[in-house]
């Protein structure tokens, strides 16, 4: 017993100002300067210390190989997906990679576990009858106007769910132009704020939601109206408020948009994440090729 206190004694009795409490916070504020990513970062520091408090860990020389398979089981408990606990498992290893760098442990045990991906399953393409089913839904929810909304701007336009939160200095009636804030873009990128055509059907159901309210939508970057607008639209035609992006997406390429059309449009960067969202069918391919003359 003497024998195993010291060993513990030298491995973190001399560092105790590396426990997590007093240094990881004031870290992931110096290093996400991003409110979303420091928002999104600290909220996953928070489970790991809830997981960490249950099991005695306060500082970094405590992790073990085995945490990791505990971590992943404990958060899965909580019905958590996979690739969310994966997620968080990785960023787990970050903050010990920071501690690493530090001197506060010797190793990061973390990083040699290999947690595997589960795949994802595809964001359906909507059909005419799916944006019917849609509008009925989202038109009963009257407690919730800003709902329906956030669908058309999302159906018409493409862009993600909380970029369809703005008010009147967001739209052009006159020259026909939305201007959308990126949100996956720096506040410093130049195409942080782009527009887009304005279709005349959106600006019309946009006029009449100006004259009753100031913006479109309430504060869109809260978690809570996100999923209570997908409860709605997943009862309605099984997708989410991501499916409508996918359906615009696919809509662009069927109407014959060249792919630089389409990224322009949606503000895409990447051929690579452009493709993803892309959902042509078999039928789409047969009628492209059949514009194609046979090699007789």
């Amino acid at each position: 017993m003497a024998q195993e206190a010291t060993a513990a004694e030298a491995q973190v009795g001399t560092m105790e100002s590396g426990e997590f409490r007093d240094w990881v916070m004031d870290y992931l504020r110096e290093h996400y300067t991003e409110p979303k990513s420091l928002k999104r970062y600290t909220a996953a520091w928070m489970r790991i210390c809830d997981f960490n408090g249950e099991r005695g860990i306060r500082h970094p020389a405590h992790v073990r190989y085995e945490h990791a398979a505990d971590f992943m089981k404990w958060r899965k408990a909580q019905r958590v997906k996979h690739n969310t606990a994966r997620l968080e498992l990785k960023f787990y290893s970050f903050v010990l990679q920071e501690a690493l760098r530090r001197e506060y442990c010797q190793k990061n045990p973390l990083s040699l576990a290999q947690v595997g991906r589960e795949p994802v399953a595809e964001k359906p393409d909507l059909d005419l009858e799916d944006f019917r089913k849609a509008r009925a839904a989202f038109a009963a929810r009257d407690t919730a106007p800003w709902m329906l909304t956030v669908f058309e701007v999302c159906a018409h336009v493409g862009c993600r769910f909380c970029e369809a939160e703005f008010g009147p200095e967001g739209v052009d009636f006159k020259k026909k132009i939305l201007w959308i804030t990126d949100s996956k873009r720096a506040d410093t990128d130049p195409r942080k704020r782009f527009g887009v055509p304005l279709p005349d059907t959106l600006a019309t159901h946009l006029r009449d939601v100006f004259k009753v309210r100031e913006r479109t939508a309430p504060d869109l970057s809260q978690g809570e109206q996100n999923r209570q607008f997908n409860i709605t639209l997943k009862a309605a035609c099984g997708a989410t408020s991501h499916s409508l992006r996918v359906a615009f997406i696919t809509r662009c390429h069927r109407a014959g948009l060249s792919e630089s059309q389409a990224m322009r449009l949606t503000n895409h960067s990447t051929r690579l994440v452009h493709h993803i969202y892309s959902r042509l069918s078999v039928d789409d391919a047969r009628a492209a090729a059949e514009k194609v003359p046979p090699p007789l």
